[in-house]
């Protein structure tokens, strides 16, 4: 009996946090300005090519990939609502065609891959969001 309770709060733990990765994916989504780039673009404070850096409140992605690379089984779990929300925005704005039973160790592979870690560019400064995207649409082309 005792051994039947702990699974039940270890699921409603790791179900709660799947919801919270799910809240701050839809809160960092939601929060993004609409055209902050384009506007700073035409301000000529952001050279072309790049990316203007982003305000603090936003997941940036060398945080977003610090998280996911770490070994506790909670930021295991926080990683992969993440990563998962990221995958269903894709999906369901057609960006990307990730194929069905895909797992979410796949979808953080991808979003951990060394053209993500191992960068020299201003990569890490963008929204995790951003380059989630990126890789996505990069790794499942809709052909």
């Amino acid at each position: 009996m005792n051994g039947i309770l702990q699974r039940q709060r270890k699921l409603q733990r790791h179900t709660l946090l799947k919801l919270a990765a799910s809240v701050i994916c839809l809160f960092v989504t939601f929060s993004l300005p609409v055209s902050s780039q384009a506007q700073q673009g035409a301000e000529g404070s952001v050279a072309p090519g790049r990316r203007a850096v982003v305000p603090e409140f936003i997941l940036r992605t060398g945080d977003a990939v610090a998280v996911c690379l770490r070994d506790q089984p909670q930021w295991v779990d926080f990683c992969n609502g993440l990563v998962q929300g990221y995958a269903e925005y894709v999906v369901i704005n057609q960006k990307a065609c990730i194929p069905a039973g895909t797992s979410r160790r796949e979808l953080v592979a991808v979003f951990t891959a060394p053209e993500v870690v191992v960068t020299t560019g201003f990569i890490d400064d963008w929204p995790a969001f951003d380059t989630a995207v990126e890789m996505f649409i990069r790794h499942y082309p809709c052909d």
